[in-house]
């Protein structure tokens, strides 16, 4: 699997410090000209859908958990992986810590059957709703969300993976 990004946001650069490690996976579906993401109705802009990996648990199994939970639906097959994105930055609850974030993003394809998204209540707070919209709007909206300043650590990382798509799309 390849490295497509590092993105490097410490504000303080403190040294040698701890470090919070996380792993987390995130799908990318395609299907018709569009691709299947979570929008914010709160933030006002899109992320892939998908989440933190539990401990002992396995990318695939965390996968499947999370865009059942986000989604509503059930993935199908995960397919190959487009790689993953490196995210490091100051701990926003110990600033002696510094925070890595490994976002591995699959190409997956889901069954058609509905389930309502079960969000957890942190995401509730960013009232996720799953859309299909096509790369140029999503890349539009993260773009403008990300030339006003974001507060949120995605905004960038899923911009850079959308333009990327676009690229490999023809």
């Amino acid at each position: 699997m390849k490295l497509l990004k590092i993105f490097d946001k410490r504000s303080k650069m403190l040294g040698h410090q701890p470090i919070i490690y996380k792993d987390a996976v995130r799908a990318i579906t395609l299907k018709q000209g569009k691709v299947l993401l979570v929008f914010s109705e709160e933030s006002k802009e899109f992320k892939f859908p998908g989440g933190g990996v539990r401990e002992l648990e396995g990318r695939e199994t965390a996968l499947r958990r999370k865009v059942l939970k986000e989604v509503g639906l059930e993935v199908n097959s995960i397919n190959e992986s487009l790689g993953y994105v490196d995210q490091i930055y100051n701990d926003v609850y110990n600033e002696e810590k510094y925070f890595f974030l490994r976002s591995y993003y699959y190409l997956c394809e889901l069954f058609t059957v509905d389930i309502e998204p079960n969000f957890h209540i942190i995401e509730k707070g960013f009232k996720f709703v799953p859309v299909w919209v096509t790369l140029d709007e999503a890349i539009e909206i993260n773009q403008l969300k990300h030339d006003n300043g974001s507060k949120y650590n995605w905004t960038e990382r899923e911009l850079y993976v959308l333009k990327l798509i676009k690229e490999m799309t023809p």
